[in-house]
């Protein structure tokens, strides 16, 4: 004979659980597009900054090698932030 209180117990346990994971995965969603967001429109100034710098230091006004040299600044710069993110971020006991 199955317990029906206790059926009905994990039924609504189950469906609790499910409808708060999915306004975490909700919220989550919502934060990434946001940050893509803000990470499109902040493109081309980061870009122009990064280009302008490229041209100071090395009195390059070829538009092509100071945009590809602007394009190698910003991608070493990403890997160097990533890097140190994933350093810090490690987990357990390995962070210390």
């Amino acid at each position: 004979m199955i317990k029906r209180g206790k059926d009905v117990y994990k039924i609504f346990f189950k469906q609790r659980r499910f409808q708060s994971e999915f306004q975490k995965q909700l919220r989550l969603l919502v934060v990434i597009t946001l940050s893509f967001t803000i990470a499109f429109t902040w493109r081309q100034t980061i870009f122009d900054i990064s280009l302008n710098f490229v041209k100071f230091v090395t009195k390059i006004q070829n538009s092509s090698a100071s945009s590809l040299l602007a394009s190698l600044l910003i991608t070493i710069v990403s890997v160097l932030l990533i890097y140190i993110t994933a350093y810090f971020l490690k987990d357990g006991l390995e962070n210390c």
